[in-house]
């Protein structure tokens, strides 16, 4: 029993110097292991961050190569295209020149300078003519439908209606703008900022202005009947100094006209009176979303709808809204204008019409209506318009 009894602690001993061992080894572990840890972790070899920098380099590579081929392959389309659109006109008969380095800009842009500039063509409606000081022309590469164009020098355009006895003209300082094109390639629209342009209509008369903004947009697909578009036209001029002898509130500058209009209807190409005359018939309007004018006290704003009448003359109704109608009364009185007889009528007519703004202005908004060529409020006949003679 004794004997029994030793033989077991003995081996009790024996395990329990084993667990301690154990348990000794464990807690060295654990402790080199949290050491570790406040360390942070393992540094990467040299070899590895070796590979990184060569894996990103070789990528930089290969995109920048990629990118340098695509705007290589774009640019040298793009001149193609120049070159085989000029020739294109020259076989149509029209005339097209310039001078050129091809394409140039890279890795932002394409551009190109074109030197000299001149272009004639025809079309059954008459001739047009351009030619211009060196004018640049740039697109990105992300947007191959837009291009921006700007010159620093004189141009100059004409247009010869068919059966007229003269030239419009257009001068200009200066232009800038963009041109946009369909996904076809065809021309959508553009706008053109015009530095001090002038106009001179066949007569000889000439229109001045300080500055002057056109916009043109077009759909792909000509109208095919009444309810769809055949563009849209935005004008925003400043500044217009009228002819010598020319009034409308008085003689001196317009401040301000501008306009957005929507032509809408199909209109055939053929000679000027035979196209609107088949744009009429066809039930074409023209939508006056908003127009403005701003001369001496009297300011005017609204929209309107016109359309031509069997004589080809504008025919229509809108909605006007006025600032300074009593002082523009008072300056057609005076100027006997306004009949004397009549005079009382007017200023007691605009009186009742206006009513203060927000602005601290007193404004008058009417409805006028336009036929045989006079313009009315309600049934009172205001004034007459000069008869449009077309070629």
């Amino acid at each position: 029993m004794a004997w029994f009894a030793r033989e077991i602690l003995l081996d009790l001993g024996r395990r329990m110097a084993d667990a301690k061992r154990r348990t000794i080894t464990t807690a060295a572990r654990m402790h080199n292991h949290q050491a570790s840890d406040q360390l942070g972790p393992r540094p990467r070899s040299k070899r590895g961050l070796a590979f990184l920098l060569i894996g990103t380099l070789v990528l930089l590579v290969v995109l920048g190569g990629g990118y340098y081929a695509y705007w290589r392959i774009v640019a040298q389309q793009l001149e193609a295209g120049v070159e085989a659109w000029a020739e294109q006109q020259r076989a149509l008969g029209n005339e097209v020149t310039f001078e050129w380095d091809g394409i140039g800009g890279f890795p932002f842009r394409f551009a190109a300078t074109f030197r000299q500039p001149a272009l004639r063509w025809h079309w059954p409606r008459g001739d047009g003519a351009w030619k211009g000081a060196n004018l640049d022309a740039s697109m990105a590469p992300w947007n191959l439908r837009r291009i921006d164009v700007k010159s620093g020098g004189q141009h100059d355009a004409a247009l010869h209606l068919a059966d007229d006895a003269a030239d419009w003209r257009i001068a200009s300082t200066a232009l800038a703008g963009t041109i946009t094109l369909h996904g076809s390639g065809a021309l959508r629209g553009f706008t053109l900022a015009l530095q001090q342009p002038d106009l001179t209509r066949p007569d000889g008369v000439v229109l001045s202005s300080a500055a002057a903004t056109i916009m043109l947009d077009q759909p792909e697909t000509p109208p095919t009947d009444y309810r769809m578009p055949l563009g849209r036209v935005t004008l925003d001029a400043r500044g217009i100094a009228l002819p010598p002898g020319t009034r409308l509130l008085t003689q001196d500058a317009i401040e301000t006209l501008s306009l957005d209009a929507t032509v809408k209807g199909p209109m055939p190409l053929a000679p000027l009176k035979e196209a609107l005359a088949a744009w009429r018939d066809a039930g074409g309007v023209m939508e006056l979303s908003s127009f403005a004018f701003e001369q001496g006290p009297l300011g005017l704003s609204g929209n309107a709808t016109l359309a031509l009448d069997q004589d080809l003359q504008p025919q229509g109704a809108g909605t006007v809204t006025t600032t300074g109608l009593s002082e523009a009364v008072e300056i057609l009185i005076r100027d006997g204008i306004i009949p004397a007889d009549r005079a009382l009528v007017a200023r007691t007519t605009v009186k009742a019409l206006e009513k203060p703004g927000q602005d601290g202005k007193l404004h008058a908004t009417i409805g006028l209506s336009l036929q045989n060529r006079v313009i009315s409020f309600g049934p009172v006949p205001l004034f007459a318009l000069e008869r449009i003679e077309l070629p």
